[in-house]
C-alpha cells in the first residue's frame, strides 16, 4: 500500500490504476481500500485518501475544483471565505460552464450553478489553503456578482434601496468590511460584461460610486 502514498490526497481512478500496474484484480484492490476506510469514493472515478492512511489532509477546496469543471468556489461560500458574511456556510459552492450539479457526498455538499461562459473567466484568483496547496475562487466582487447573477433575475431595474435590502437583510454582507477589500479597477474592467443585467449593473454603481 506504500505506492498510493506518493498520490495527492485527491486522487482520481486512473491515478489509482496507475499505481497497481500488473495487478490482475485492481477493483478488488481498490474496494479493500475503501472497506477499510483509507479511501472514501465521491463520486464515480474520485477519492480521498484519509490522513490516516496517507499522512496528509484532503483539501476540501481542493475537491470542489477537480470533483466537477472548469469550476472556481465562489457565492456564499467565497463570501465566507472573506469573512463578509456573519454566517458559517456549509455547502462548497462553485460555479462552472457545465450544467448545474450537486453532490453530497461523506466530506460534505458541493453545488455547481451554470455561468455563461463569457462571465466565467472574469474576476478568479488563486488563494492558498492552510495546506499551502492552491485552489480557485472568485475574488469578493465575482462573488457577489455571480450570486446577483444567478439569483437575482428580475427585468426591472432596481434602485438603491433593493440593492441595500439584498446586500444587507438578504445576504447579509458586512458592508464595512466588503469597502475595506474592493478592487475598484477590477470592478471598473468587470463592468461592460454585466452592463445588460440589471442587478449586477446597478451593483457595480453602488459599489463603485456609493459605498
Amino acid at each position: 500500500m506504500a505506492q498510493f502514498r506518493t498520490l495527492s490526497p485527491e486522487v482520481d481512478y486512473q491515478a489509482l490504476l496507475a499505481q497497481l500496474p500488473g495487478q490482475s484484480h485492481p477493483r478488488r484492490k481498490l474496494a479493500e481500500l475503501q472497506r477499510k476506510g483509507h479511501l472514501i469514493r465521491l463520486k464515480k472515478g474520485f477519492y480521498v485518501f484519509t490522513k490516516e492512511f496517507i499522512g496528509r489532509e484532503y483539501s476540501a477546496q481542493i475537491v470542489a475544483n477537480l470533483m466537477y469543471g472548469p469550476s472556481y468556489l465562489s457565492l456564499e461560500y467565497a463570501l465566507q471565505h472573506y469573512r463578509l458574511i456573519p454566517e458559517r456556510v456549509e455547502v462548497f459552492s462553485s460555479v462552472t460552464t457545465q450544467k448545474n450539479k450537486i453532490f453530497e457526498t461523506a466530506i460534505g455538499r458541493f453545488t455547481y450553478s451554470h455561468l455563461h461562459p463569457s462571465l466565467y473567466p472574469l474576476g478568479i484568483t488563486i488563494n492558498k489553503g492552510s495546506d499551502g496547496r492552491n485552489f480557485l475562487i472568485a475574488k469578493p466582487e465575482k462573488a457577489l456578482l455571480d450570486i446577483f447573477t444567478l439569483k437575482f433575475r428580475n427585468s426591472s431595474r432596481p434602485n438603491v434601496s433593493d440593492l441595500e435590502a439584498a446586500l444587507e437583510d438578504d445576504l447579509r454582507v458586512e458592508l464595512t468590511e466588503l469597502k475595506l477589500q474592493l478592487d475598484y479597477d477590477l470592478l471598473n474592467e468587470m463592468r461592460p460584461y454585466y452592463k445588460y443585467r440589471p442587478w449586477c449593473d446597478r451593483l457595480i454603481r453602488f459599489l463603485t460610486e456609493k459605498l
